[in-house]
């Protein structure tokens, strides 16, 4: 790998091939700085480049790629996933092993800042990393060290964190920020200080503005356990360079901002709007530590920050249960929960996340539709989340699967064996019934575009000026994305998203 030499042979090589290969070295421009986490800047680089490559595969391959791998650092996740299955389809029309695999794993990767933990376990089983090449086998082995720390198993995160003595210096420092979080969880919390610390440094050598992640994690030791701090000028290193990344950079500086305030009153409100941030930005792990470090110190200064960060840390804390056992805020969760399990009782039935991604919880437990045999079953369950009442009457329902068949007795088994593969998807068959010719979904059923409604409603019948801003401002939060992008070209999900973007209008006055 290019990235691998020292920075003057690197300088070199980079200096000969923009005079030699121009297209080349704006290629490899466009990977570096989204190494450096200067994600704009790759866009900006890669979408002019975009009518340049499409005469050959392995660029555009390439290319894709380094612009996913950039949306994604931004936080557009949807975008990111867009381009990498378009990388992936001529990854496999080529037939080339290497651009199949990384591509697969970068989708994967995908799943991290989604928070989808469960399904990125169950897709990494059917990788084989004895028979894979090294760095490869590292990205596979640092995917499944992050799993093993959220979900409480630090020990296992360090075995899979063993290539760190011998891997490339980029790879060793992004393990080495999932090693610290597992060693902060074994109380190793000195060692766990130093180790953010010197990735810290080597990335803030390297000019990436992601080394405000691992400052951030370092001064969130310190500041709850009286350790040295690090140094002044490393912290005003990384905030500098965070100024060139992307949210999550921009999130991490707002946590280093908080962490170095005096007043714990002060960082406690900037940690929470850290948390949101990060949320934001699809940094699950980074908004739940977080939010759990504000919620601590709004607790302990009565602070009227302290229901907001519960209620931002809510539904995070059960996809991360091995932060039950963080030495320094584990007690203070355990305390928690029972206020934790009085935000989380709404999450018991469906809930489905239509907007930017599609995502979906049935009492907890997260499902991916896009992923079930079925596609029909998937396209049932999304118009039943969609519709008013979640409920569709069954030959209305027929149509929408089966637009050009007609009802027969052969055909209507149709319809009962996709029921039947519904139900059982959700795990509960009784989450969806039929009543009066109708299916319909039961329970409590909650989606945000139902949200963004209700809301809506909320602002028209309140007098109260600010109050009605405050509704319209949690609408406008959630529709900060596309509807349902994962389905493109179906005409029933279109009627939806063009009244979506109705609302939209209403909230942002656009057009």
């Amino acid at each position: 790998m290019l990235w691998e030499g020292d920075s003057a042979k690197i300088h070199n090589y980079m200096k000969a091939l923009k005079s030699e290969d121009p297209l080349a070295w704006l290629l490899l421009e466009a990977q570096a700085a989204v190494l450096r986490a200067e994600y704009l800047k790759a866009l900006r680089i890669g979408t002019r480049l975009l009518s340049r490559v499409g005469s050959d595969p392995y660029l555009t391959w390439f290319l894709f790629v380094t612009l996913g791998d950039a949306y994604r650092g931004l936080g557009e996740v949807a975008v990111a996933q867009n381009y990498l299955l378009r990388a992936l389809e001529i990854a496999e029309r080529t037939g080339d092993p290497v651009c199949l695999v990384n591509t697969r794993i970068s989708l994967m990767a995908n799943a991290i800042f989604q928070a989808r933990y469960g399904v990125l376990y169950d897709q990494l089983k059917d990788f084989n990393i004895e028979s894979m090449p090294k760095s490869t086998g590292y990205d596979i082995s640092y995917l499944l060290a992050t799993l093993e720390t959220v979900n409480g198993r630090p020990e296992a995160a360090i075995r899979q964190l063993e290539f760190l003595e011998v891997c490339d210096p980029i790879t060793r420092q992004r393990g080495m920020e999932i090693k610290g979080l597992a060693l902060r969880l074994l109380n190793r919390l000195t060692e766990a200080k130093l180790c953010f610390i010197e990735s810290a440094e080597v990335l803030t050598e390297f000019g990436s503005s992601y080394s405000a992640f691992l400052c951030a994690k370092a001064l969130q030791i310190t500041r709850f356990t009286g350790l040295e701090s690090p140094p002044i000028k490393l912290i005003r290193k990384c905030l500098k360079l965070a100024g060139k990344g992307g949210w999550g950079e921009h999130a991490a500086a707002k946590e280093i901002e908080a962490l170095v305030a005096e007043d714990d009153d002060q960082a406690a409100q900037k940690l929470y709007e850290a948390a949101q941030s990060y949320y934001r930005a699809h940094q699950p792990i980074e908004a739940c530590l977080t939010g759990l470090a504000s919620a601590f110190l709004a607790y302990k200064t009565t602070s009227p920050v302290f229901l907001p960060a519960l209620r931002l840390i809510s539904p995070l804390i059960p996809l991360h249960p091995g932060f039950k056992q963080d030495p320094i805020l584990g007690r203070f969760l355990l305390r928690l929960e029972p206020l934790l399990l009085e935000e989380t009782a709404e999450s018991s039935g469906i809930k489905a996340y239509l907007i930017d991604e599609l995502r979906v919880y049935v009492n907890g437990r997260e499902l991916n539709p896009m992923g079930w045999r079925s596609k029909k079953a998937a396209r049932a369950f999304i118009y039943l989340l969609l519709v008013p009442k979640h409920r569709i009457p069954r030959d209305h329902m027929f149509y929408l699967l089966w637009p050009r068949a007609k009802r027969t007795s052969k055909t209507s088994q149709w319809m009962y064996m996709t029921i039947s593969t519904l139900r059982r998807e959700l795990g509960q068959p009784v989450l969806i019934s039929r009543k009066y010719n109708f299916y319909q979904l039961e329970g409590e059923v909650w989606t945000d575009l139902g949200e963004i409604e209700n809301l809506v409603r909320l602002a028209d019948a309140t007098t109260d000026p600010a109050q009605k801003e405050e509704y319209l401002a949690r609408a406008r939060e959630l529709a900060k994305g596309e509807l349902l992008p994962e389905f493109p070209y179906d005409k029933h999900i279109e009627e939806y998203r063009q009244y979506y973007e109705r609302l939209r209008k209403r909230l942002f006055g656009e057009g």
